[in-house]
Parts: structure tokens; sequence; C-alpha cells
């Protein structure tokens, strides 16, 4: 198996449902060449609040099953893989909220010559919002169960000039599309689509640094309007900088200006300044420090024109020997709401510890803690999630 299937392969391995799992799987190779790697992930967890909300909680333990399969195709220069998962949610004290989501992908990577590279991605995917949080955020008993919604995604990015070469330029187009499929009477003000072009020059002071300028505009536009249109044009412009200094350290930064322009004089347009990093620092082998940040606005689920959101974040992943591994997380997310009176402050705190006791099959322990406070006292709430996973590979 040459090394670029194994990089692909171990990304698929690393995340599954956003927990990061140490099993090492073995793929299995078709006669065609095609690596198929399934990983099976099935649990329980505890939740003190599955409403989110601020008095009379209800708790529930809940029993998850997440099955994905990935296949890649690679040839040491390109490669052509698909992605399949399913995750089924069942709630003890609470079989209303059981749930079912889905995942379809698949990317492509090509290179037709040395100086021109192709990534093409699409994704179709059914998810789901718990009560209590996106459009039902602080309303959860305003609806008898989940709601759900269909996405998809469709995007390439085309560079031009060799990874050798002092300078090079990118350019992407994508598109998305958001559509619920239950509750209209809510639901149908949020179904919307955002297609987006950019281009991004990159000039490399030296072999382990790129500096670069990123210029990309957007257009949000919602099937159905309430009041005034929440339609709107993004553009940013960016200049940055990533790199790979020394064996211990890599990382990137840009930071830019952000404009929002709403196509109705009755929203708030916004011109501020926007940013987007973070850096990995690698003292050892087995243990890394990551650190994270952003500001940029994003449209509300429920009230106001936009939200200027401001994120900071910390990780610390440590292996503690061939067989453990823990993870320390801990982020704040500032939300100032333009068009209505609200500001919130997030904290969230998460640990796990992982134990690889076969290469095919880890056991995880973790724990999470989200505390939301607002000038909206509906919003504010805390919550505590406690759960354990077993996960199983080839």
């Amino acid at each position: 198996m040459n090394t670029k299937m194994k990089v692909l392969l171990g990304t698929t391995a690393i995340i599954l449902n956003g927990t990061a799992l140490a099993v090492s799987p073995e793929a299995y190779i078709t006669d065609s060449g095609i690596a198929i790697v399934p990983i099976v992930n099935a649990g329980y967890k505890y939740d003190n609040n599955i409403f989110s909300q601020d008095d009379d909680t209800k708790e529930s333990g809940i029993f998850m099953f997440s099955p994905s399969t990935n296949f890649l195709l690679d040839d040491g220069v390109n490669s052509y893989q698909v992605d399949i998962g399913a995750q089924w949610g069942m709630f003890i004290d609470s079989s209303e909220d059981n749930s079912f989501a889905g995942d379809l992908g698949f990317t492509t990577h090509l290179e037709p010559s040395s100086r021109s590279r192709f990534d093409i991605e699409f994704e179709a995917n059914k998810k789901i919002e718990t009560r209590g949080s996106g459009i039902t955020e602080g309303l959860g008993d305003i609806v008898d169960e989940p709601i759900s919604y269909n996405e998809q995604l469709a995007q390439l990015t085309y560079e031009y000039g060799s990874l050798s070469s002092s300078a090079r330029i990118a350019f992407t187009g994508s598109y998305y599309n958001k559509n619920y499929t239950n509750f209209a009477a809510i639901t149908q003000f949020r179904n919307f689509n955002k297609s987006t072009v950019g281009s991004t020059f990159f000039y490399s002071t030296n072999s382990s640094t790129d500096a670069f300028l990123e210029i990309k505009n957007s257009n949000t536009k919602f099937d159905i309007s309430e009041n005034f249109s929440r339609d709107s044009e993004v553009f940013t412009a960016l200049i940055g900088v990533k790199w790979e200094a020394t064996a211990l350290t890599s990382g990137s930064f840009k930071i830019g200006q952000e404009e929002k322009d709403f196509s109705d004089a009755g929203r708030e347009d916004f011109k501020g300044v926007s940013w987007e990093g973070n850096i990995n620092w690698q003292p050892l082998t087995y243990t890394t420090l990551s650190l994270t940040t952003s500001r940029a606005t994003k449209n509300p689920d429920v009230q106001g024109d936009f939200i200027k959101e401001s994120v900071y974040g910390v990780n610390w992943t440590h292996e503690w020997n061939e067989k453990i591994t823990s993870t320390l997380n801990y982020s704040y997310r500032d939300e100032d709401y333009s068009g209505f009176e609200r500001v919130d402050k997030n904290n969230n705190f998460y640990a796990d510890v992982i134990y690889q006791f076969k290469r095919w099959a880890d056991i995880s322990l973790y724990m999470e803690h989200t505390d939301k406070d607002s000038t909206n006292e509906d919003i504010v709430y805390d919550k505590t999630v406690i759960g354990l996973d077993f996960t199983f590979s080839l």
C-alpha cells in the first residue's frame, strides 16, 4: 500500500462522528485495487439535559450505533474516495426523540500534470436537530420530535503551479443546499442555498512557509422570506501565512475584511475584521497541543440579522503508551447578535480516554460539559454528557 493511501485510510480511522479513535484498521483490497475500510461504533451515553433548557430539564440514557465504510482507489497520484455512514440514536426515557442520520460523500484528487491539480467533493447528508437546538433553541417543547433536514454540497478546486515553484494560484467554486423535511410551519423560512466562488494566491517564502491572499464571495438565498428577506452577499479578503517551521510546530493564520450586505434594506449590513487561525505544537512525538481561533459572521437560526461570532479553543492530546490516549479540549464562543439585542457566551469542556485493547478495536470513556449564558434568559442552560463507546474495524 503506498504512502498516500495509508494517509487517507488513517484519516478515515481517526475521526468518526467527531470522536477520536485509536483503532488502526487494515483495509480489504479488492482485485481491482479498491481499499475498503468498515468501522462500527456502538455506545451508550447519559445526557442530563436532552432539550438544553434552564429549568424543567429532562434526562435520558441514549444508545448509539454508527457504522461507516470508506472505499478508496489510489494510484499514488490520483485518488477516488467514497464514504458512507449512518447514525442511530435510541433514547431510553424519550422514545419520540429516537433519530436516524446518514452521510454519503465522494472526493477525488486528480493531477493531470505536475502543474495542475483538481479536488472535487460531493456530499448528500440526512441530518437532525435535537429538540432545544437550532430552530427550536430554548423552545424544545414546541415540537414533539427532532427536526430533520437534508443537505447537499458540491465543490471544485483547481490549483495551478508546481508545488516546488515559488507561486501558485487556486480557484474554488461550491454550492450548498439545506432543506428541512418536517414542521414546515416553522422550518420553511430556514430553507436556503449558498453559492461561493473564490481564489487564493500562494507565495512560498521558503520550503516550509507559504504566504497567501484569499478572496471569496458568497451569495445566500432563502426559499421563503418572512418580514424582511434574509438573502445576503458576503465578500471576504484575507491575507495569511501557513507554516511548518520545525518538526515541532505547524499552523496557519489569516486576517482581513468581511462585508455582509443584505438584499433587504430593513436588515443591518456588516463590515469588519475577520480572522481564522490554528497552531499545532508537538514537543514530543506522543503529545500535541493545538490552539484555534476564528471570527466571522453567520446566519442566526432564530433571531436577528446576523451573528458576529468569535471562537477560541485549546486541545491537548497525549499518548500515554501504545494503548492509552487521552484528550482534553476547551472552547469558548462569543456570539453577538445584530438586529436583536442578544449576546451569548458558550463554554464547552470535553475529555476522553481511549484504550486500544486490540489493533482493530478500542473502548473510550468521555465526558462533555456545556455552559451557555445569554442576555436572553430563555437560552441559558448547562448540560453534562457522559458516554462509553466501543469501536471495531478490520
